[in-house]
């Protein structure tokens, strides 16, 4: 910030050590925003980093499962993947939702917006007895391909019989069918 207060418009903001010590040789920053309680959100072309206490973790695009801002609080609800199926499929289950109260206006909550949604090539949910989910095609960057998922519902077992070809199935379908 200036003295009188305010940010010039063509001054970068410094990137916290912790962040640049982290960072890709070819990752760069494209929106920070600062938050209540001390933390600070970045955005790059591989995730959302989350800064906090010295230490700067990054949620890759491929997973966080949905972000949403309302009243200046950006809600992520990103996911953990809990298996892998023989084909390669990911199992993710939903993790908590993280809230952050930005402290500034920013262009991030633009960024991880869109971030999110082109990371998604195609999606179905799947519908299967005591099973469920939905079936995600997702790009990763730096990497060719699409990347198989299936996002649990709540209560789900994975391990259903047959759950695994069913979703193989819808994937396939996805793949088969055009992207955008």
């Amino acid at each position: 910030m200036s003295p009188i207060g305010f940010r010039l418009p063509w001054r970068r903001q410094a990137l916290p050590p912790a962040l640049a010590a982290q960072l890709d040789p070819e990752e760069h920053i494209q929106a920070m925003a600062p938050c209540a309680g001390g933390k600070l959100l970045a955005a790059s072309r591989f995730g959302l980093w989350v800064v906090e206490d010295g230490q700067a973790a990054r949620l890759g695009w491929e997973s966080i499962a949905k972000a949403r801002l309302t009243a200046q609080v950006l809600s992520i609800i990103p996911t953990e993947v809990v298996g892998e199926f023989d084909d390669g499929v990911q199992v993710l289950r939903d993790q908590p939702t993280r809230e952050f109260v930005l402290t500034e206006r920013s262009n991030l909550t633009d960024v991880v917006h869109t971030r999110v949604r082109r990371s998604v090539a195609a999606s179905r949910h799947l519908t299967y007895p005591a099973s469920g989910g939905w079936v995600v095609l997702r790009r990763v960057p730096g990497r060719n391909g699409l990347l198989r998922q299936v996002r649990l519902d709540p209560g789900t077992d994975p391990g259903a019989p047959g759950f695994d070809r069913a979703v193989a199935e819808v994937a396939d379908d996805l793949e088969a069918a055009p992207q955008s």
